[in-house]
């Protein structure tokens, strides 16, 4: 299987002409796929062994981040942070204002994986906003987190919208399907929006959208960030 992109403007340089790669049209597999992988003829294992071990393994994760353990292992690496603002250095932690969370990213054996995946340039099926990288500022995460109230900075391309329509915009989608629109702006280009987050969001994931009438359109479009934010 291929990995298939499309280029878009890198609004991280000052090259007006440099671009950087979005992958799209990918499949993702669940825990059945794994499953049945593992259970594949010939390997001996039975889907009900399969599950237990993946149970097991899960839980004593679990356990070890609880514990306030970081995990440094071949198929991850996790490490706790602290998110949110101290007033002054005589400050302590506050779970009302304070968040621990675990930056996790893959180890060496699924590292060394990626070399053997094949890249297939093509074209973007519809010309709409493109969302890259949403970074928040308050926790300094980049697509795992936001924090209500607080600054953020999203990159891409295609995102200027007419803020006076009040169709489009920044929303953040809650999975229960509650939308919360971002009413502060900050500075808009295509290819960077800055803003602040929704006041008093409800804990939870959200999928975070912008919706906007592009240049010589008619039609309301709408990018989406593959990543889903918690709050």
């Amino acid at each position: 299987m291929k990995i298939y992109y499309y280029l878009v403007d890198n609004p991280i340089t000052e090259d007006p002409n440099d671009c950087h790669a979005q992958v799209t049209g990918y499949e993702s597999v669940t825990e059945k796929e794994i499953v049945d992988y593992i259970t594949r003829k010939g390997s001996g294992i039975t889907t009900a062994e399969a599950m237990a071990n993946y149970q097991e393994y899960m839980e004593a994760h679990e356990y070890f981040l609880k514990m306030g353990y970081g995990i440094k292992t071949a198929f991850l690496v996790a490490r706790p942070t602290i998110s949110g603002v101290f007033t002054d250095k005589n400050d302590t932690f506050d779970p009302a204002r304070h968040q621990i969370n675990f930056r996790v990213k893959f180890g060496k054996h699924y590292r060394e994986s990626s070399k053997n995946v094949q890249a297939e340039k093509t074209e973007p099926t519809r010309n709409e906003p493109v969302l890259v990288d949403f970074k928040d500022v308050t926790s300094d995460t980049v697509n795992e987190s936001a924090t209500s109230g607080g600054a953020a900075v999203l990159t891409g391309s295609r995102m200027k919208f007419d803020s006076s329509d009040t169709a489009q915009g920044i929303f953040f989608v809650a999975a229960n399907g509650t939308v919360s629109k971002v009413n502060t702006i900050i500075t808009m280009q295509p290819s960077q929006l800055v803003f602040l987050v929704p006041q008093n969001l409800a804990s939870g994931e959200y999928t975070l959208e912008v919706r906007t009438i592009l240049k010589g359109t008619k039609d309301l479009r709408k990018g989406t960030l593959k990543d889903t934010l918690t709050v």
